[in-house]
């Protein structure tokens, strides 16, 4: 499928017709996909891994704050840096530059 660049015109599917036409853009649903496939990557390693429940919980509060309209940056810096001392490495600057993506 080609990457087109196109809105969404009249009110976004699930929205009790809120959104207002052309607020919804393509472009950001591509890359809250990303962000979303990344983190079930990440999540499904750390499974494996039996990671600290506790970084599991912060892998799903991320994917709640990316899921919504308009993530809060601080919020999602926050919850990276409570990621970034566990060892992550290459999977946290992936991460960090598909959340960059959304703002």
């Amino acid at each position: 499928m080609s990457k087109r660049n196109f809105e969404l015109q009249g009110p976004a599917i699930g929205t009790s017709g809120r959104a207002r036409a052309g607020s919804v853009h393509i472009g950001h649903i591509q890359d809250v996909a990303a962000v979303l496939r990344l983190l079930d990557e990440l999540r499904e390693d750390l499974n494996e891994a039996k990671a600290p429940t506790s970084t599991i919980e912060t892998l799903d509060d991320l994917r709640v704050e990316a899921r919504k309209p308009r993530p809060s940056k601080d919020v999602t810096t926050h919850l990276m840096d409570r990621l970034a001392d566990r060892g992550l490495g290459e999977q946290m600057k992936d991460l960090t530059k598909a959340f960059d993506a959304l703002f």
